[in-house]
């Protein structure tokens, strides 16, 4: 009877050991457990970690499935005796309990949920789901999925997503009635509830970057222009092989839509000439042309920068664009 205070009361244990803190508080007990009856109190708990399955390094602007699996290596560190058993039905009710007792180190009902840093550019759409349970010494029967988007501009580098995990386990068991000679016996369990946290990390890769500086040229309505278009990598990368593509649509139009940078290094700038026209009918305003930067990665891959938008003006005819000019 003497422990019977302690079970009672709720156990909170917090220990801050890479990055995670798990916490333990018994259920409320329930009133037909019997302390007295009681032969042993064990000592151990689940005790879950998470890994990111495969590559946690990724692109700007990307939206990933993450993929986590999680493996309970709760460890049982032993018995303590509370009552010796005094005939044959409370020897078998003894090693009964003894058997049952060994799965306090199991994790039932785990419910997983994502986060991350307030103002982080990782944004975790998934809500929280239920991962079923784990016993000791094995992993999830499926991965833990949660859906991250990356912000696109998202600076290259490391940032933490955080996993919240909570449990049931069973904290103490008591087998009531035991009879040696049918082999029968009642069992009264009480459980416990655990939430662990994980810090987890992504990396933000290093990548080329573009922004459009300057743009340079005008045309007057059924006229045609070399539009200048100052460009710079604001990326962490160098870029190959740089091609400038232009997209205009009505009512302007190009017939020479590829401009060749060759390498831009990080930081620098380069010029991209483009040759626009305007339609006859096109009304006086500021157009933007839809351009995007094609690269190679120093791995050699080939990579498309988000769509630029580049700021061209179609001016209203004067007098002598319409005495002498294309309309």
């Amino acid at each position: 009877m003497k422990k019977m205070a302690i079970f009672v009361s709720i156990l909170i244990l917090i220990s801050g050991v890479a990055g995670a803190y798990d916490t333990l508080s018994a259920y409320s007990v329930s009133q037909s457990f019997d302390f007295g009856e009681n032969y042993y109190n064990v000592d151990g708990s689940p005790d879950i970690s998470a890994t990111i399955i495969g590559s946690n390094e990724f692109d700007r602007g990307q939206t990933i499935t993450l993929n986590i699996d999680l493996m309970n290596n709760g460890k049982l560190f032993g018995f303590e005796n509370d009552r010796t058993p005094e005939d044959a039905d409370e020897i078998y009710g003894a090693q009964t309990e003894m058997k049952l007792e060994s799965a306090v180190v199991d994790a039932t009902g785990i419910v997983a949920s994502l986060s991350a840093d307030p103002g982080s550019p990782i944004e975790v759409k998934s809500v929280s789901q239920r991962i079923g349970s784990i016993k000791s010494g094995q992993n999830s029967l499926s991965p833990a999925k949660f859906d991250i988007k990356i912000d696109k501009n998202a600076k290259a580098g490391e940032y933490n997503l955080y996993l919240n995990l909570s449990y049931d386990y069973q904290k103490n068991v008591q087998v009531m009635g035991p009879d040696a000679t049918a082999q029968t016996y009642d069992v009264n369990r009480w459980y416990g509830m655990m939430v662990q946290n994980q810090t987890l990390k992504i990396i933000v890769k290093d990548q080329a970057d573009f922004e459009i500086v300057s743009t340079t040229g005008s045309l007057f309505p059924g006229g045609e222009e070399v539009l200048i278009i100052e460009i710079k990598n604001t990326g962490e990368e160098e870029a190959k092989n740089v091609k400038v593509i232009a997209n205009p649509s009505d009512p302007l139009s190009t017939t020479d839509s590829v401009a060749f940078i060759s390498t831009m290094t990080p930081g620098s700038t380069a010029v991209a000439k483009i040759k626009i026209k305007a339609d006859s009918e096109a009304v006086s305003k500021v157009y933007g042309i839809d351009t995007v930067v094609r690269y190679e990665t120093l791995e050699g891959d080939i990579k498309y920068s988000n769509t630029l938008q580049v700021p061209i003006e179609v001016k209203e005819a004067g007098l002598f664009q319409r005495l002498f000019g294309w309309i």
